[in-house]
């Protein structure tokens, strides 16, 4: 009847937005327990908790698969280093400016932000 679209917006649509920032959440404790240990849980014991803990609040297995796989390099480091550029010899600022922040990083994605800033 008339009452069914507000049903969903009013009571559906706040239980969704908990439920994501929940997967969210645990997406990132999967990828840093997948990043400091591997990605296979058998083997690492905090990633096989963080799992756990998934598997308890109904989290999709692709969802925890993709996070175990999304750590980068398999599991192991995935950090980008930042260099300074810039500035002379007189440390962070001299009369050349301040220095410039440039990434380090493998050229891969750029989130969606182009290619003109730094990486995440």
């Amino acid at each position: 009847g008339h009452n069914r679209w507000s049903k969903v917006k009013n009571v559906k649509g706040p239980r969704d937005v908990a439920r994501s920032r929940l997967f969210q959440r645990l997406s990132l404790m999967l990828r840093t327990a997948a990043r400091e240990g591997g990605p296979d849980p058998a083997l690492n014991a905090q990633l096989a908790n963080v799992v756990e803990q998934c598997r308890a609040k109904n989290m999709p297995k692709a969802s925890i698969e993709a996070a175990i796989h999304g750590a980068g390099n398999d599991g192991r480091g995935g950090t980008t280093r930042l260099r300074a550029e810039g500035g002379g010899t007189r440390g962070a600022t001299g009369p050349s400016g301040p220095p410039h922040l440039s990434g380090g990083g493998t050229g891969g994605c750029t989130g969606g932000r182009g290619p003109g800033r730094l990486p995440r």
